[in-house]
Protein backbone atom coordinates (compact mmCIF):
# COMPACT_ATOMS: atom_id res chain seq x y z
CA UNK A 1 0.00 0.00 0.00
CA UNK A 2 0.73 3.27 -0.82
CA UNK A 3 1.66 5.83 2.06
CA UNK A 4 -0.37 9.08 1.71
CA UNK A 5 0.97 12.19 0.74
CA UNK A 6 1.63 14.06 4.55
CA UNK A 7 3.26 10.71 5.59
CA UNK A 8 5.74 10.79 2.66
CA UNK A 9 6.67 14.35 3.19
CA UNK A 10 7.58 13.81 6.42
CA UNK A 11 9.67 10.94 5.79
CA UNK A 12 10.88 13.10 3.10
CA UNK A 13 11.69 15.30 5.14
CA UNK A 14 13.64 13.00 7.51
CA UNK A 15 15.65 11.75 4.69
CA UNK A 16 16.82 14.83 3.44
CA UNK A 17 17.95 15.72 6.88
CA UNK A 18 15.38 18.34 8.10
CA UNK A 19 13.95 18.22 11.70
CA UNK A 20 10.03 19.02 11.69
CA UNK A 21 7.54 20.31 14.30
CA UNK A 22 3.92 19.32 13.45
CA UNK A 23 0.50 22.01 13.77
CA UNK A 24 -0.72 21.26 17.62
CA UNK A 25 -3.83 23.51 17.67
CA UNK A 26 -7.00 22.69 15.99
CA UNK A 27 -6.77 25.69 13.22
CA UNK A 28 -3.09 24.01 12.33
CA UNK A 29 -3.14 20.04 12.65
CA UNK A 30 -1.94 19.84 9.12
CA UNK A 31 1.24 22.02 9.38
CA UNK A 32 4.47 20.82 9.54
CA UNK A 33 7.17 23.52 10.36
CA UNK A 34 10.65 23.11 8.89
CA UNK A 35 13.76 24.35 8.27
CA UNK A 36 15.55 24.16 5.37
CA UNK A 37 19.43 25.25 5.04
CA UNK A 38 18.42 28.05 7.47
CA UNK A 39 15.30 28.93 6.13
CA UNK A 40 11.83 28.60 8.35
CA UNK A 41 9.03 26.94 5.99
CA UNK A 42 5.46 25.89 6.66
CA UNK A 43 3.80 23.07 4.96
CA UNK A 44 0.50 21.97 4.44
CA UNK A 45 0.24 18.27 3.58
CA UNK A 46 -2.51 15.59 3.93
CA UNK A 47 -3.12 12.10 2.83
CA UNK A 48 -6.12 12.88 0.94
CA UNK A 49 -4.61 14.83 -1.43
CA UNK A 50 -1.21 14.87 -3.63
CA UNK A 51 0.00 18.48 -2.90
CA UNK A 52 1.66 20.45 -0.96
CA UNK A 53 1.23 23.50 0.00
CA UNK A 54 4.95 24.99 0.65
CA UNK A 55 5.25 28.71 2.80
CA UNK A 56 8.07 31.13 3.59
CA UNK A 57 6.91 34.01 5.01
CA UNK A 58 8.80 37.64 6.19
CA UNK A 59 11.78 36.64 4.60
CA UNK A 60 12.39 39.98 2.99
CA UNK A 61 11.00 43.60 3.86
CA UNK A 62 10.93 46.83 3.30
CA UNK A 63 9.92 49.99 5.02
CA UNK A 64 6.16 50.66 4.12
CA UNK A 65 7.20 54.66 4.05
CA UNK A 66 10.44 54.25 1.10
CA UNK A 67 8.29 54.58 -1.77
CA UNK A 68 11.08 54.30 -4.09
CA UNK A 69 12.30 50.61 -1.78
CA UNK A 70 8.84 49.61 -2.09
CA UNK A 71 8.26 50.13 -5.94
CA UNK A 72 11.61 48.33 -6.58
CA UNK A 73 10.16 46.05 -4.27
CA UNK A 74 6.66 45.63 -6.15
CA UNK A 75 8.54 45.80 -9.79
CA UNK A 76 10.96 42.37 -8.58
CA UNK A 77 7.91 40.26 -7.39
CA UNK A 78 6.34 40.87 -10.77
CA UNK A 79 9.22 39.52 -12.47
CA UNK A 80 9.99 37.14 -9.83
CA UNK A 81 6.43 35.52 -10.55
CA UNK A 82 6.99 35.73 -14.46
CA UNK A 83 10.35 33.94 -13.95
CA UNK A 84 10.51 31.51 -11.18
CA UNK A 85 8.37 28.51 -10.44
CA UNK A 86 7.81 30.07 -6.36
CA UNK A 87 5.53 32.39 -6.24
CA UNK A 88 5.64 35.71 -3.92
CA UNK A 89 3.68 38.48 -2.67
CA UNK A 90 3.66 41.19 -0.25
CA UNK A 91 1.78 41.98 2.43
CA UNK A 92 1.57 45.49 4.48
CA UNK A 93 1.85 45.42 7.80
CA UNK A 94 0.99 48.99 8.80
CA UNK A 95 1.90 48.69 12.83
CA UNK A 96 5.43 48.18 11.97
CA UNK A 97 5.56 50.39 8.90
CA UNK A 98 7.06 47.37 6.83
CA UNK A 99 6.08 45.56 3.63
CA UNK A 100 7.00 42.29 4.13
CA UNK A 101 7.71 39.28 1.48
CA UNK A 102 6.28 35.62 1.58
CA UNK A 103 6.57 32.68 -1.15
CA UNK A 104 4.47 29.77 -1.76
CA UNK A 105 4.49 26.86 -3.70
CA UNK A 106 2.14 24.14 -4.49
CA UNK A 107 3.93 20.51 -5.53
CA UNK A 108 2.64 17.53 -6.38
CA UNK A 109 4.03 15.05 -4.21
CA UNK A 110 3.44 11.39 -4.66
CA UNK A 111 5.12 7.90 -4.15
CA UNK A 112 6.01 7.40 -7.92
CA UNK A 113 8.07 10.67 -8.44
CA UNK A 114 11.41 9.09 -9.06
CA UNK A 115 14.07 10.49 -6.37
CA UNK A 116 11.48 12.24 -4.62
CA UNK A 117 14.63 13.44 -2.27
CA UNK A 118 15.91 15.33 -4.59
CA UNK A 119 12.97 16.47 -6.32
CA UNK A 120 12.20 18.16 -3.06
CA UNK A 121 15.27 19.87 -2.06
CA UNK A 122 14.80 21.10 -5.99
CA UNK A 123 11.20 22.66 -5.03
CA UNK A 124 12.71 23.89 -1.77
CA UNK A 125 15.56 25.55 -3.79
CA UNK A 126 13.41 27.60 -5.67
CA UNK A 127 12.28 29.85 -2.95
CA UNK A 128 16.24 30.68 -2.79
CA UNK A 129 16.25 31.27 -6.23
CA UNK A 130 13.24 33.40 -5.84
CA UNK A 131 14.78 35.51 -3.18
CA UNK A 132 17.88 36.04 -4.94
CA UNK A 133 15.97 36.67 -8.55
CA UNK A 134 14.16 39.55 -6.27
CA UNK A 135 17.18 40.53 -4.29
CA UNK A 136 18.64 41.24 -7.97
CA UNK A 137 16.01 42.77 -9.91
CA UNK A 138 16.09 45.63 -6.93
CA UNK A 139 19.87 45.86 -6.93
CA UNK A 140 19.32 46.44 -10.80
CA UNK A 141 16.50 48.85 -10.32
CA UNK A 142 18.81 50.80 -7.64
CA UNK A 143 21.81 51.23 -9.92
CA UNK A 144 19.78 52.33 -12.84
CA UNK A 145 18.75 54.75 -11.35
CA UNK A 146 21.50 55.80 -10.23
CA UNK A 147 22.95 55.36 -13.29
CA UNK A 148 20.66 58.49 -14.09
CA UNK A 149 21.34 61.10 -11.36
Amino acid sequence: MNKGTRELFLETLSKIGCQYELGESEEDDDKIYFAYQGEYFVASASNEGCYVHLWDTHWGHVELYDIKDFARLKKAINLSNLNCATTTVYTIDEAGSNVDVHSKAVVLFIPQIPEIENYLRGELNDFFRAHQYIGNEMAKQRDAENAYQ
